[in-house]
């Protein structure tokens, strides 16, 4: 019998009633409806429910299709779907097995019906069996890979995670193709359902590393996940740490780097960013790029960024001690100096040091929110041009306009931004104790800093290793970049199964 369509209604009017003040005795599974449909989906305006009439003209089949707009591929529905189905039901009998006629996937449980519909699927309800079927037509908005906002390829591949998780694992993959690559899914968020990627590589990785791994994902109790942010706070060891325990990269090249060196990668849906652990202070030291040039000249830059840390972090404080409160430690000829640009300040000098880095704290910040091409031009030269109008105000000194300069170009040197939020907080904790007990504070905020930093691990590994405790195996590569003919180890800090690089299994 020919294929006949003989109407497409318009949806029909929803009952003016909530759906929670109608009464049902319906559970969550049985007999599906249209009328119940529509009330499951009552406050969803992007879901639609459309009926169409297919078969024979003499006993037509009333076929009801629901779908989310903008996730869903309503092309397809016209040039596919329509189709078969006039043409399964015009030479068929029996709807019971339509499932197996047509690659459908048969749906009774409520959540499910609700995961499928908002992951993109078309569901397909057959009025006469009050049967609902599910098809994969998912199109969620997607963008292509691009080269990451956040960590700038200079040499390396120019191709970054995106919003998709599929596209972000084949990312990996495409540069791991191998089968000791293991991909584990989880689902996270009672409301939210997302999927959550775990990678490592099974003959390398540490067993009971990837085992914590695991507990930690399956405990995550939370409505939503939105973002890689929120994931690592609930995996890493202490959620209220003021370093970061996990490193982030939008690079899947340094993803899969990690991944050979022994540590795990966690992608989370919609999140353009993956999570790499175990991680110590030298991993967040070191950049993408570094993979890219010369060993000697990558050694050279993890050495400097080792520098802008500690300036970053001691230098304003340690200035402020000296000149409020140990002047005999400097030089005569520089205390001429120093006194020469503080005439007629009227801020004493732990008060100026405080203002001063808070005003390139604010240029840093609104940096942050302008575009990338002038974001760090502004909090650099900006903070200089105010401070020099401050100095010329008699608001500050020259030889602190200098120290602020040089602590805010320091940290412009670190890669992990979290790391920079951090050390901007903690900036503050040793200048206030450097003002107040002068160097006796500096001293005293110094070693609780390093005390603090002993104490911290992630997923087992010290986060000062292999700095403290020393491991001498993997000193050299921790503040350095190996040439890749002396590469033949991986951090041993790790555990990895497979500690050779050079003749190991594959």
């Amino acid at each position: 019998m020919k294929l006949n369509q003989l109407w497409k209604a318009r949806n029909e009017k929803k009952p003016p009633q909530h759906p929670a003040n109608t009464v049902t005795n319906e559970s969550e599974n049985g007999p599906w409806d249209k009328k119940r449909l529509e009330q499951l989906f009552f406050n969803c305006a992007d879901v639609k429910i459309d009926q169409f009439k297919l078969g024979s003209e003499e006993s037509p089949h009333v076929i009801e299709l629901i779908y989310c707009t903008g996730l869903t591929e309503t092309m397809q529905v016209n040039q596919f779907v329509l189709p078969r189905l006039g043409a399964i039901l015009s030479s068929s009998e029996s709807l019971i097995d339509l499932d197996k006629k047509l690659e459908l996937i048969r749906l009774d449980d409520e959540q499910d019906i609700v995961s499928h519909i908002f992951s993109g699927q078309l569901l397909v309800y057959v009025e006469q069996t009050q049967l609902l079927y599910s098809m994969d037509l998912s199109k969620p908005p997607r963008r292509e890979p691009s080269e990451s906002n956040t960590e700038v390829s200079i040499k390396g591949p120019k191709d970054g995670f995106v919003e998709e998780l599929a596209a972000n694992v084949a990312l990996i993959r495409k540069r791991l193709p191998t089968k000791s690559l293991c991909y584990e899914q989880f689902r996270v968020g009672k409301r939210s359902n997302s999927k959550v990627a775990l990678l490592y590589i099974q003959d390398i990785a540490s067993a009971d590393i990837i085992q914590e791994v695991r507990e930690r994902l399956q405990k995550i109790e939370i409505d939503a996940i939105l973002g890689s942010s929120q994931l690592e706070k609930m995996i890493a060891d202490y959620s209220g740490s003021l370093f970061p325990l996990l490193d982030f990269t939008g690079r899947p090249d340094y993803a899969a780097d990690s991944l050979v060196h022994g540590r795990f990668v966690v992608i989370a849906d919609t999140s353009p960013n993956a999570i790499i652990g175990p991680a110590n202070l030298t991993l967040l030291l070191k950049s993408p790029e570094d993979a890219y040039f010369p060993f000697y000249y990558a050694s050279l830059g993890i050495l400097l960024r080792l520098i802008g840390l500690v300036l970053s972090l001691l230098l304003p404080g340690f200035w402020t001690a000296l000149t409020a409160f140990n002047v005999e430690q400097i030089p005569y000829p520089l205390v001429a100096t120093i006194s020469l640009s503080r005439i007629g300040l009227p801020l004493p000098g732990p008060l100026e040091a405080v203002m001063m880095i808070t005003m390139f704290e604010l240029f840093r910040e609104a940096g942050e929110r302008l575009p990338k091409a002038v974001g760090q031009t502004v909090a650099v030269v900006g903070g200089i041009v105010v401070g020099d109008a401050a100095i010329r105000a008699g608001l500050a000194s020259t030889t602190l306009l200098v120290v602020s300069a040089v602590t805010a170009v320091s940290s412009f040197t670190l890669v992990n931004q979290s790391l920079v939020g951090s050390v901007s907080l903690i900036r503050y904790f040793v200048l206030i104790c450097s003002s107040v007990l002068g160097m006796y504070g500096f001293m005293i905020s110094t070693i609780a800093i390093v005390v603090y930093l002993s104490r911290l691990e992630s997923f087992g590994v010290p986060y000062l290793a292999p700095l403290s405790p020393i491991t001498w195996t993997d000193f050299m590569s921790a503040i350095t970049r190996k040439s890749w003919f002396s590469i033949d180890k991986r951090p041993s800090i790790l555990r990895p199964k497979d500690a050779t690089r050079r003749g190991g299994s594959k």
